[in-house]
């Protein structure tokens, strides 16, 4: 039986690429079973834009504004050999129109894909010629956003998210059928990062999509089609750039004051109900908070088990603003709320531990605690004496964040998130047992969504149904919990549903959730509320001192 094949083309303006076009070129012509047959270059003079109206965008995308994802890359080494047809297309105003001669050539390429990366907007028979149609990014949410220019309308708009879609084009500007749809957060202080964060992380979209297709996904190529009725966006005009320069501003400086000013104390909260119920329309938030953690620490992502004694057992995070790490310690609440000293059962030293994932299995309590800093994803029981997590075994030898571990339909699943883009990415991983060996989903990335992406607690089912705490970082990190519903979940295929959001809880803890977990009867949460700790306002004080002076070149994580 012969290997299936995807013949794929490519419409550019040239062999020299924005660096998250290249990204996303390179990704897909390594896929097993791509072949390449041909670059259509665009043959149609560039032509200036001379308006006035818009002149100091233009300026500013000319001068100053410099994402690396649109540095210039030069893929002459990667592409040079290929078949080139340049194309010369009737041109009025915006769109592009193939000539007859142009189309029998193309045609005779036989492509079943072409990637978008050049020309203007296409119309007529084009967009019908590839077995799969024409691949383009729109990168905007075309529900809300249509035209451009990217992340700028969000800013200005107040908008906590910034879209982005890969789409088959159709004759709708900005609402083919799409194929792939994420969002991520946008950083109100800074366009540059909101766009470099959108195009990177989107980028390696199409390979995900010809991976698909060449598996035999009959829907990966038909896509959905998008229902939009969005007001097209343009360019801004002077005066409208110049208030956004201003808002930007204002938001950058409240930005650097937050990071001085407002830090997170999280605290540990015992909901006396099991976890399900949170999924009624009408749910009960009556929950009993631990007393206050010491000054300058926090306690979060609680997790539990019961004893032999029935005592009920509590793993969480211990952070500590002086040290600037965590470790994984254990508590015992009474319902005096009277606390004895915590006992650390993991760490204690340099590297940073969090999220002690916990789940009992064949009379056993394991522990997955997130150890980024160590590169791998380490399974852990508690020990015999209940004074310490011992290690059984490393599951990955890569780092995930938030490692969450279950059993669902005889296979182990264990999802978590990646850097640089720990709340928006979600990875999975599945075994026949416990112990592995794990093997990575086929559609990783299997989510991007900052919305509802990054592990929060522990799955759980309800009426048949599986269900999967997540976190919402839209506006902020850890600002509230989603339960998504799992509708379909096998080495091959993921998708799942929001339905339930959660908190933040109103009271003390008030201004933040990110953690859900059940034990027992019970359900544990963690709950944020802002303090002044003052060793992470000194070291935010240095991150911004050696970012002047240039000692620290690093961004923060979006």
């Amino acid at each position: 039986m012969a290997e299936q094949q995807l013949r794929v083309g490519i419409l550019c303006d040239g062999l020299v690429f924005q660096r998250w076009q290249a990204d996303a070129i390179l990704d897909v012509i390594q896929v097993p079973g791509v072949v390449p047959v041909g670059l259509l270059v665009n043959g149609a003079p560039a032509r200036p834009v001379r308006s006035l109206h818009s002149l100091l965008y233009r300026q500013y995308r000319r001068r100053l504004f410099k994402p690396k994802a649109m540095e210039l890359v030069d893929l002459t080494a990667a592409l040079g050999d290929w078949p080139k047809l340049v194309c010369t297309p009737a041109v009025s105003g915006p769109v592009h129109r193939f000539s007859e001669a142009d189309i029998t050539r193309v045609h005779q390429l036989r492509p079943d894909v072409l990637l978008r990366f050049g020309f203007n907007i296409l119309r007529g028979p084009i967009l019908d010629l590839p077995t799969h149609g024409v691949w383009s990014f729109h990168h905007g949410d075309e529900e809300k956003y249509r035209g451009g220019p990217p992340g700028f309308w969000e800013i200005m708009d107040g908008d906590p998210v910034t879209g982005a879609i890969l789409q088959r084009l159709t004759e709708k500007l900005d609402a083919g059928r799409i194929l792939q749809k994420g969002w991520f957060r946008t950083v109100d202080h800074s366009l540059e990062e909101t766009v470099d964060t959108v195009l990177t992380a989107s980028s390696g979209w199409p390979a995900k999509v010809c991976r698909a297709i060449l598996r035999g996904e009959e829907r990966a190529a038909s896509g959905v089609e998008s229902t939009t009725h969005a007001p097209i966006r343009r360019y801004p005009g002077n005066f409208t750039f110049l208030r956004f320069i201003r808002k930007q501003a204002k938001n950058k400086l409240q930005f650097h004051r937050q990071q001085l000013n407002a830090h997170e104390e999280w605290n540990i909260g015992i909901l006396p109900q099991p976890i399900q119920t949170l999924l009624k329309e009408e749910h009960s938030l009556n929950v009993r908070w631990l007393p206050p953690p010491a000054v300058g620490t926090y306690r979060a992502d609680p997790f539990g088990y019961l004893g032999p004694d029935g005592q009920l057992n509590v793993l969480y995070e211990k952070y500590d603003y002086t040290t600037g790490t965590g470790a994984i310690h254990r508590v015992r609440p009474k319902a005096d709320n009277i606390l004895k000293r915590s006992r650390c059962m993991l760490g204690g030293d340099d590297a940073h531990r969090s999220y002690p994932y916990t789940f009992e299995h064949e009379g056993q309590i394991y522990c997955v605690p997130e150890s980024a800093a160590t590169g791998r994803v380490t399974l852990h029981r508690v020990n015999a004496t209940n004074d310490a997590l011992e290690e059984v075994a490393d599951l990955l030898d890569e780092p995930l964040y938030d490692p969450t571990l279950f059993l669902h339909e005889g296979h182990w699943w264990l999802f978590g998130t990646r850097a640089p883009w720990t709340n928006v990415t979600l990875e999975a991983y599945h075994a026949p047992a416990l112990l592995g060996p794990y093997a990575p989903h086929l559609l990783n990335p299997i989510k991007q969504d900052i919305r509802n992406a990054r592990p929060a607690g522990t799955p759980f089912l309800h009426e048949g149904a599986l269900y999967r705490p997540a976190m919402d970082c839209a506006r902020t990190y850890g600002g509230r919990v989603v339960i998504n519903r799992i509708l379909a979940l096998d080495p091959f295929t993921f998708q799942e549903s929001a339905v339930k959001h959660i908190g933040p809880i109103k009271g003390l803890y008030g201004e933040g959730l990110h953690t859900l977990s059940a034990v027992g009867g019970l359900t544990l949460l963690d709950g944020k509320r802002t303090v002044l700790a003052k060793a992470q306002r000194v070291r935010v004080q240095k991150r911004m001192k050696d970012r002047v002076t240039g000692g620290d070149k690093r961004k923060a994580n979006t």
